[in-house]
């Protein structure tokens, strides 16, 4: 009898635990089966530059050259190809061309004879003949796209990664990766409303409008999938890569002159202090060319078209893209950062005298607060960020023409703040009344760096005071059961809680952010975590169908920083925290807008030194280029970094 109890309770366990087990790796099993591209290994530097060579003989229009006698123009190509050839200049593609073939070098001849007969190429002078730019997509892999299935329809492609195809009547139409990308068409389902960072799916009206167009086909003949036109959709993976600029190209070199692309994107420099301090720098320039002489900066620029707008400014990212620019000025002393970071001070000045929130408090001190123009309430945020990029700037250069200013907010702020630390988020200028309710993310933290900046400048033990009184309450409402292992978004307090330690030497304050960067860290991709998706190593990210946005890269390195020096100031710092930092800084070095990535952005763009908001994003707005270069120029202050 025991025997059998036995048998059935390890037959209940096998149930249990096993028979899930193996029905789930059955499951996966068929869908990689079903669904999985395999693709060689990419081509190597040499022959990429013999494909390269020959064909920019051909757009220059020299004596046909025979085809490269390289090994790779004997490879097999499935499905024939293509071989897809594009021509960028100035940021626009003026022409394509695509070139069938069973090997890749009869896709490349076949490609090349058909550059000549382009009409938009053969109108293109030898001076822009030379200045273009050529991109080779080189199909090496497909695989099904699945369209009868409403749950797959949110995760349809790898968004950057897979190009979509139909053949239709006969003749393939292809999307590439990076044209999806282009078109704006990816990531833009989000099942769930009140989180919009997360975003997944294809736009299929669009891409369906686009590929009806590609084919000469429109209105009725191409509508539903069921008419007289009969179409197969698939997915498919390429092999990418783009010339380097007519300069770098030159000196290249036999196996040179080209870049191997993932998501439109070639490889970046590895973190150094130089390559960081060039790229913080290179985001200022970006920041300073995008600021208008009002002092007001262009809030958003698309790359692709160079269309430009201020609409939906933001007063808090007015500031705190100010803040990075006096920071970098402090780090750096370039002196071309000083007269527009004036120039956004004196903007700032326009909108608190026209916005009429001043008074005095009743112990006769003067406050002030930032408000925009036509706004009739005033956020915390705005007048926080204000003052740290004032302070900021005194602790840059020692001219302190701007404390009576960074007083004045601050005696608001001061105002705003309750006994147990805590703040009021919202005023009501023609009533003078603080909203007791609504609390708005990241204004606390915020608050606090203002005042434990003053404390830095001024001395004055009152800001010191208040500063920790702002952390101690944003670090114990974790205090509660799941505390240790959920986060908000706390990158404000961990700068803060750095930037005070003069006035509040805690190390409750350290442990708090020793264990945010613990859950920040759960959340960057490593080596390994996304296999066919190499190119999100270090971003923060948490499944690979959703792509990462750029911003969180920065200012979670932003507060990652903050708790290294938090750890020097205690004596303990922490060498994973090191490598944390130094994993993201790679991650946004390739995703920012480089000479060897800017093929396909608008000169009217200006967008070298910009960053985008993902890697399939291609908007770049202040915000993103604040935090990302700001925890570049930071870095370069840690012990650890490589100098070259």
């Amino acid at each position: 009898m025991g025997a059998r109890v036995t048998a059935r309770r390890a037959a209940a366990l096998v149930a249990v635990w096993t028979l899930p087990a193996l029905a789930f790796l059955t499951l996966v099993h068929c869908v990689q089966a079903r669904y999985r591209i395999d693709v060689p290994s990419p081509l190597a530097d040499d022959a990429r530059a013999a494909i390269a060579g020959y064909a920019r003989a051909v757009l220059e229009a020299r004596p046909t050259p025979e085809l490269p006698a390289h090994p790779v123009m004997a490879r097999r190509l499935p499905h024939r190809g293509p071989l897809v050839i594009q021509v960028w200049l100035d940021g626009h593609m003026r022409g394509r061309v695509d070139g069938y073939g069973d090997t890749l070098g009869e896709a490349l001849r076949s490609a090349a004879e058909l550059i000549p007969q382009h009409g938009s190429l053969a109108g293109l002078s030898p001076e822009q003949r030379a200045d273009a730019r050529i991109k080779f997509d080189l199909v090496v892999g497909r695989g099904r796209l699945d369209r009868h299935f409403p749950l797959l329809d949110h995760v349809p492609l790898h968004p950057g990664l897979d190009g979509v195809g139909v053949l239709a009547a006969g003749t393939e139409h292809l999307l590439l990766p990076d044209e999806l990308i282009l078109l704006g068409v990816l990531t833009k389902k989000r099942p769930f409303p009140t989180i919009p960072d997360f975003a997944l799916g294809l736009d299929e009206k669009k891409t369906e409008k686009t590929l009806a167009s590609r084919a000469g086909v429109t209105g009725k003949d191409w509508e539903p999938a069921w008419t007289k036109l009969v179409r197969h959709y698939f997915r498919f993976r390429v092999d990418s890569f783009v010339e380097l600029p007519r300069d770098r190209r030159d000196a290249a070199g036999a196996d040179g002159g080209t870049v191997p692309l993932v998501r439109g994107v070639p490889p970046g420099p590895e973190p150094t202090r130089a390559s960081l301090r060039a790229a913080a720098l290179d985001g200022a320039r970006f920041l300073i060319a995008h600021l208008q002489p009002n002092g007001r900066y262009l809030y958003q620029t698309d790359l692709s078209t160079g269309n430009q707008t201020g609409s939906g400014y933001s007063i808090p990212r007015h500031a705190g893209t100010t803040y990075f620019l006096a920071e970098i000025y402090r780090i750096t002393k370039e002196e071309f950062l000083r007269e527009p970071i004036e120039r956004a001070f004196a903007h700032l000045q326009e909108l608190i005298d026209a916005g009429g929130c001043k008074g005095t408090l009743p112990d006769g001190e003067a406050f002030e607060c930032v408000i925009d123009r036509g706004q009739k309430k005033a956020t915390l945020g705005s007048s926080a960020l204000t003052v740290v990029a004032l302070a900021e700037y005194q602790r840059a250069t020692g001219d302190a023409r701007y404390e009576a200013m960074a007083r004045r907010l601050s005696a608001w702020i001061l105002m705003l703040q309750r006994p147990d630390g805590s703040f009021r988020h919202e005023y009501e200028v023609a009533s003078g009344v603080a909203n007791d309710e609504k609390m708005l993310l990241y204004y606390s933290g915020e608050a606090a760096l203002a005042l434990a900046r003053m404390h830095t400048v001024t001395g004055e033990a009152r800001y010191g005071e208040a500063a920790g009184k702002a952390i101690d309450w944003l670090v114990d409402w974790y205090d509660f059961f799941a505390g240790g292992w959920l986060y908000g978004e706390e990158h404000w307090t961990c700068i803060a809680s750095e930037a005070a330690f003069a006035a509040a030497k805690k190390p409750k304050y350290l442990e708090f952010c020793n264990g945010y960067a613990a859950f920040l860290r759960n959340q960057q991709a490593e080596l390994g975590d996304f296999p066919s998706q190499p190119d999100l190593v270090g971003a923060y990210n948490v499944t690979p169908f959703v792509m990462p946005n750029n911003t969180p890269a920065g200012s979670r390195t932003e507060a990652v920083i903050s708790t290294y020096q938090l750890g020097v100031h205690h004596g303990r710092p922490e060498p994973v925290i090191l490598r944390q930092i130094l994993a993201a800084m790679k991650y946004t070095l390739r995703q920012q807008i480089r000479p060897e990535s800017d093929y396909n952005v608008s000169v009217k763009a200006q967008g070298l030194g910009g960053v985008p908001g993902s890697p399939v994003d291609r908007s770049v707005r202040i915000d993103f280029v604040q935090h990302v270069c700001s925890a570049m120029i930071r870095a370069t202050e840690l012990p650890g970094v490589a100098d070259e």
